[in-house]
C-alpha cells in the first residue's frame, strides 16, 4: 500500500493528572468543572514565591510493572509514562500475543525527565562524593527511559525513541508517531509524554525565571492564560498517551475509534 493512502486512526487513551489516572475520572472531573490545582505537597514551598501545582496524589505505578524492584529503578516522570502506556493498551482492546510486535512502536517525549532523579543525586555528590552516586542514576533520568521502558515491558519491537521540544514535546511525539505509521513504518504507535518537575529545582528555576503564577491565594484561579491579569502558568504533572493505529488494522480487530489523525506539522 502506498504509504500516503494509510489513515491513522486513535484507538486508546491513557492518563495520569490530579484530576484522575483513567480516562473516566478524568473525563468526569473535567465536565464538572473540578481544579486540580492546590498549594504544593511535594516539597516545602514556604520559600517559593510560586507555591501552587497541579500534583498527581495516590499514584501507585505498581500495576503497570512487572516487578516492585522495576518501580524502584524508575524515576516518577517514567512512572507515569509507563502508567499512562498500560492505561492505554488496556483502553485499546490490543491483544498483543496477537500481533506483530515489530510492527508496534513507542514515541514518548519529555521536557526534563528526572528532575528529582538528578536533584537527589546532585545531593549525594556534594554531601557524601561521587562514589556513592547511584549506578541507575543515569537509566533514571534520561528521557527516553518512559519508551524505553514500556517497549521493554512490552516487547515492542517497532520504531522507538523520544522527544524533548519543551511545552510542544508531546504534541511532537504523536506527530511523529502519525507520521510512522502514515508511511508504512509501523502500523501501531504509542505516543505521548510525561513530566514530574515539581520538585525545588523545577519550581526554583521557573520561578526565576518569573514564568509561574504566584497567586498562591487563589489557587482555583491561578491557569488563566488568555486572560489580561495572567500573571504567568501553573505548574503541573503527570502523563497523557494515545494508541494511534493504521485505520484498516484497526477495523479489522474491530476496535473501538476515537477520532483519525489528518495531518500534523512541525
Amino acid at each position: 500500500m502506498n504509504g500516503s493512502n494509510r489513515r491513522v486512526v486513535i484507538t486508546g487513551i491513557g492518563i495520569v493528572s490530579s484530576l484522575g489516572q483513567d480516562v473516566d475520572t478524568f473525563w468526569k472531573n473535567i465536565i464538572n468543572s473540578k481544579c486540580g490545582i492546590q498549594k504544593i505537597t511535594l516539597i516545602d514551598p514556604t520559600d517559593y514565591a510560586c507555591q501552587i501545582a497541579s500534583e498527581v496524589h495516590d499514584f501507585d505505578p505498581t500495576p503497570a510493572f512487572p516487578s516492585p524492584k522495576e518501580v524502584k529503578r524508575s524515576d516518577r516522570y517514567s512512572q507515569f509514562a509507563v502508567f499512562a502506556g498500560w492505561r492505554a493498551l488496556n483502553d485499546s482492546g490490543l491483544d498483543l500475543d496477537k500481533e506483530d510486535r515489530t510492527q508496534i512502536g513507542c514515541f514518548f517525549g519529555s521536557g526534563i525527565g528526572g528532575l528529582s532523579t538528578t536533584e537527589s543525586q546532585c545531593r549525594v555528590l556534594f554531601e557524601r562524593g561521587p562514589r556513592r552516586l547511584s549506578p541507575f542514576m543515569i537509566p533514571l533520568l534520561i528521557q527516553n527511559m518512559g519508551s524505553g521502558l514500556f517497549s521493554i515491558f512490552h516487547g515492542l519491537g517497532g520504531p522507538n525513541f523520544a522527544t524533548c521540544s519543551a511545552c510542544a514535546t508531546s504534541t511532537h511525539a504523536i506527530g511523529e508517531a502519525w507520521q510512522t505509521i502514515k508511511f508504512g513504518s509501523a502500523d501501531i504507535m504509542f505516543a505521548g509524554g510525561a513530566e514530574a518537575a515539581i520538585t525545588c529545582i523545577g519550581i526554583g528555576g521557573f520561578s526565576a525565571m518569573k514564568a509561574l503564577s504566584t497567586r498562591n491565594d487563589d489557587p482555583q484561579h491561578a491557569s488563566r492564560p488568555f486572560d489580561a491579569e495572567r500573571d504567568g502558568f501553573v505548574m503541573g504533572e503527570g502523563a497523557g498517551v494515545l494508541v494511534l493505529e493504521e485505520l484498516e488494522h484497526a477495523k479489522a480487530r474491530g476496535a473501538k475509534i476515537y477520532a483519525e489523525l489528518v495531518g500534523y506539522g512541525n
